[in-house]
């Protein structure tokens, strides 16, 4: 068994109201999980509120290829939707046997 990790970190452009802000990054949650059926969660560390927001997105599978393959995808939904809000990104895989 593989567990596929993806982290997109992203800088969250000003709003009038936290909101607008929510909005944002539940549309993105939303898109990500409708497409891949993938496990998406918002991750935002105390000191960087309201301008940078980790998002999570985990999968599991049997094989590692595909796991990339869906997380890339991932990546590249949300790059073509707001390739302005994306500061980074990492992929890392954990296999359990």
């Amino acid at each position: 068994m593989v567990i596929g990790l993806l982290t997109i970190q992203i800088d969250v452009p000003y709003f009038e109201t936290i909101k607008e802000r929510r909005n944002l990054i539940r549309s993105i949650k939303d898109k990500i999980r409708k497409k891949f059926n993938v496990s998406v969660a918002e991750i935002v560390e105390e000191d960087h509120f309201g301008q940078k927001t980790l998002i999570a997105v985990v999968a599991v599978s049997n094989e590692t290829d595909y796991l990339n393959s869906v997380l890339a995808n991932v990546y590249n939904l949300v790059e073509r939707f707001h390739p302005d809000i994306i500061h980074s990104y990492k992929t890392d895989f954990v296999t359990y046997e």
